[in-house]
């Protein structure tokens, strides 16, 4: 979801996430940083475009990178912990990578995202829906690592509060 929330959303987010959590509860979040190595040409144009067109609604794509300090402006919110784990998209990273790709497909083909990135881009949706068909191939060819990232944190209990 860190695609789809401004800032400022992020942190009512995060505010409302801790409101509803009891006192010592714990708040999870795990996305990927949106920086890729090893990518083909396939996946490059897609996912750049894809980042343009994040920046014209103002969503903070490296936010994620720091979210752990976000977190901890919240109150009464204890340690925060952050888990980083590189992955490699598509089969080439066995099940987890077949997994991410499948998530990648999903996300590739649904219709807004086609009518979004195929207008960055400059290209019919067609032409979009072609370049999507021949990424799966492109996964078996190539070994696209990316970085998960989780963090988490205990609500303090009351006592801890004060």
């Amino acid at each position: 979801m860190s695609n789809v929330f401004t800032p400022d959303q992020w942190d009512s987010l995060l505010s409302e996430l801790v409101r509803v959590t009891k006192p010592g509860g714990y708040i999870e979040i795990a996305d990927r940083r949106y920086v890729y190595a090893g990518e083909g040409p396939i996946f490059r144009k897609l996912s750049s475009a894809t980042f343009a067109s994040y920046l014209k609604r103002n969503i903070d794509l490296k936010l994620m990178n720091n979210l752990d300090s976000n977190f901890e402006l919240q109150q009464n919110i204890g340690r925060v912990h952050r888990i980083e784990k590189d992955l490699i998209m598509g089969p080439n990273g066995g099940k987890i990578g077949l997994v991410f790709q499948d998530i990648a497909m999903l996300f590739f083909n649904s219709e807004t995202v086609c009518e979004f990135v195929s207008k960055e881009m400059g290209i019919s949706e067609e032409e979009y829906k072609d370049m999507v068909e021949k990424l799966v191939e492109e996964f078996k060819r190539t070994s696209v690592k990316c970085v998960h990232v989780r963090f988490w944190a205990q609500k303090q209990l009351l006592e801890e509060q004060s």
